[in-house]
């Protein structure tokens, strides 16, 4: 029998602190080690399982202490030993934390609707949003119905329905011993912010979840910043994190084309992201449903740029921007659910409001947080209302006036009226088919805008025109009369004009022309952009450039912004054949003629009365024919307008050119025009046809 070694302990013998100490080092070289290579929640359940074997750990030390056993090696390595044990424990059964706040679920789907794209919070990790689903499981009637009651979105409505009867088919068929054929839930989102793409993602996952598609049915919100790590080869770990916390439920990526780099170069961080996903998609495909979401075209773009993305997505869904009408009704849900009333000039101001801001939106438009904005802002100006009269009875504080909707402006004073810039219109000199053009269009805006207000759908129209004629037809005097038009309809936001030509938009040198055009288009936002001689841009590669980066803003801000090309009618048209985006972007055409003898002869009096001058009673008889006798023989180039102008100019030297010779000249010389100021010497009847 093996006799076993005991030791004798005295305060000269180190033998069992050194041991003892030595397997404390090991000890924390591997936990060293451990938090270095494993992911936080598992050097966290490694540290919470070494707490938890601890008090065995000190058992078996005080035992073996006790019974004076040899420590050597037996000491150093029973803590290491403990220490592999939690590791086993972790690598079989770890343990899962989350720091991520958990947002609460409201039985209100038009809050929902409004506020889900705006809670996900921002950590050093990126912006990772779980949203736990409910601990009691909805059934798939409750989740249809928290569906239907969102405002609008029906054609979303319609899929998501489809959707849900294809699984339910499918596990029909299933039960019955029938064959399925495997169905890919994976959904690309498209469509503006605020649009209710977050709603109805949460929505589906409930579905999923009621259907026995998706285990859990807890919904990942996330983006670019919550799967792309700041150094190389951290992605795929970051990526691969996000994604557990999604397995059994959905992953939502907003703006999921940021992924993909921008201007068309590469990204080796979004590279790898899209590859750790493609591959977790397919490994996971019965545990993870993944919905790509952001801006319609940047993500068709996008998904085509990537066969394995199209391979793997082939379910769209569109969301389109709410109408006026929609946007009021998520107001007044909201007022409703908050205990406020609308009195009857605030719903119809409401109406209004709504209508106008989404006539003159962008695809930058918050849609339905732009409807929560517009009622905290009124919560505002109720309260500074009330607080300026001290009336807080129930009913003041219940009820929301139109002032409290839509403050009053200043600056809505100096907005000119619709009968106003008609008028305007109309004392123009000639231009008759231009006129009714110009009214027709006035009519229709109009009539736009009352169904609008009724909640009526109108059809989406062009307000781009091609003005084609000669120099000098009025082109640029009636831009502005129909920047003022637009401005009176609410079409335009600010109604300004902003006129320019090819200089104005091609800088000298490669590379500054899109953004010398991008500053001038900057300036016409809320108004018109008047470009004369357009035809001069389609020369050269610098004026293509302009023209790329024109038909780019007309898309991105087709609410804020009115395009008016302008020049000769033939060189016009070449331009327009010569470009499919350039024609389909602009279907208004209105030809400006030459103004005829008669027409230009009204032109000059019209000047000579603004700038207080008469004509002499010879002059208004002799002006017209003198006119056509001098302007018989015109050509394109003929100033029209401008040429009326330059007479008018001349005759007023000649005037103060005859009356320098007189002392005092009376009040009616000096406002009278005569035959001589023009230019016009009659013939004597007496003398003979070669004087």
């Amino acid at each position: 029998m093996k006799q076993v070694k005991t030791r004798k302990h005295s305060s000269g013998d180190d033998g069992y602190v050194g041991d003892w100490a030595l397997g404390c080092l090991i000890q924390v070289g591997f936990l060293l080690l451990t938090a270095s290579l494993l992911t936080t929640d598992n050097v966290a359940s490694v540290l919470i399982y070494v707490i938890i074997l601890a008090l065995p750990a000190l058992a078996v030390r005080f035992i073996c202490h006790a019974h004076d056993l040899e420590g050597g090696w037996f000491d150093r390595l029973l803590g290491p030993g403990f220490l592999l044990a939690a590791y086993l424990l972790t690598a079989i059964h770890p343990l899962h934390f989350s720091t991520d706040e958990k947002e609460p679920i409201t039985p209100d789907a038009t809050e929902n609707q409004q506020t889900s794209t705006d809670s996900r919070e921002a950590s050093s990790d990126g912006n990772v949003n779980v949203q736990e689903a409910d601990a009691q499981e909805v059934s798939l009637d409750e989740a249809l119905a928290e569906l239907d009651a969102l405002v609008g979105l029906e054609p979303v409505k319609a899929e998501v329905r489809k959707i849900a009867n294809t699984v339910k088919i499918a596990q029909a068929r299933k039960a019955a011993g029938m064959q399925t054929a495997t169905v890919s839930y994976h959904m690309v989102f498209t469509g503006n912010p605020g649009t209710g793409k977050t709603t109805v993602a949460r929505i589906l996952a409930k579905i999923f979840r009621a259907l026995g598609v998706l285990e859990k049915g807890q919904l990942v919100e996330t983006d670019r910043s919550g799967l792309v790590a700041g150094y190389q080869g951290q992605t795929a770990i970051k990526a691969n994190e996000t994604i557990d916390k999604a397995i059994g439920g959905i992953l939502f990526i907003d703006e999921a084309y940021t992924l993909a780099g921008k201007d068309g170069k590469g990204d080796s961080y979004g590279d790898e992201a899209l590859a750790t996903l493609l591959k977790r998609m397919e490994d996971d495909r019965d545990r993870l449903i993944v919905i790509v979401a952001g801006y319609t075209d940047e993500m068709r773009d996008f998904i085509n740029a990537n066969p394995g993305l199209k391979s793997r997505f082939n379910r769209y869904l569109d969301f389109p921007d709410y109408s006026g009408h929609e946007l009021a009704e998520m107001f007044r849900m909201r007022a409703k659910k908050n205990q406020y009333e609308l009195s009857p000039d605030a719903d119809e101001a409401l109406e209004k409001f709504m209508a106008d801001a989404v006539r003159k939106r962008d695809r930058q438009f918050g849609n339905g947080r732009f409807a929560r904005n517009l009622f905290e802002k009124a919560l505002e100006r109720q309260a500074e209302r009330l607080a300026s009269t001290n009336d807080l009875s129930p009913e003041a504080l219940a009820m929301l006036t139109a002032s409290d909707i839509i403050p009053l402006r200043e600056a809505d004073a100096e907005v000119p009226s619709l009968e106003e810039a008609l008028a305007e219109l109309d004392g123009l000199v000639g231009l008759g088919s231009v006129k009714d053009e110009v009214r027709k269009l006035a009519a229709y805006c109009k009539m736009a805008r009352e169904r609008e207000a009724q909640g009526l759908e109108t059809a989406p129209v062009s307000y781009n025109f091609v003005f084609t004629g000669n120099p000098g037809t009025g082109k640029t005097t009636v831009a502005r009369i129909i920047a003022k038009i637009f401005r009176a309809l609410g079409v335009l936001d600010k109604g300004q004009l902003v006129e320019t030509d090819r200089s104005g938009l091609v800088a000298e040198y490669v590379g500054q022309t899109a953004t010398k055009t991008n500053r001038k288009i900057d300036e016409a936002i809320g108004g018109i952009l008047f470009i004369d001689e357009a035809y001069a841009l389609a020369t050269d590669s610098y004026g293509q450039e302009a023209i790329a980066t024109l038909l780019k803003r007309m898309e991105d801000d087709r609410g804020r912004l009115v395009v008016i090309v302008a020049g000769y009618t033939d060189e016009m048209k070449t331009f327009m054949d010569a470009n499919a985006g350039l024609q389909s972007r602009f279907s208004r055409h209105i030809v400006f003629r030459d103004y005829s003898a008669r027409e230009l002869g009204a032109i000059f009096r019209l000047t000579a009365r603004k700038n207080k001058y008469v004509l002499s009673n010879d002059l208004e008889h002799w002006l017209d024919p003198a006119i056509g006798l001098w302007t018989k023989d015109r050509d394109r180039k003929f100033g029209n307008g401008r040429y009326v102008r330059n007479l008018f100019e001349k005759a007023v030297e000649r005037q103060a050119l005859r009356l320098s010779g007189i002392d005092s000249p009376t009040k009616e010389q000096l406002v009278t025009l005569t035959l001589a100021d023009v230019g016009i010497s009659l013939k004597d009847p007496a003398a003979s046809d070669e004087d």
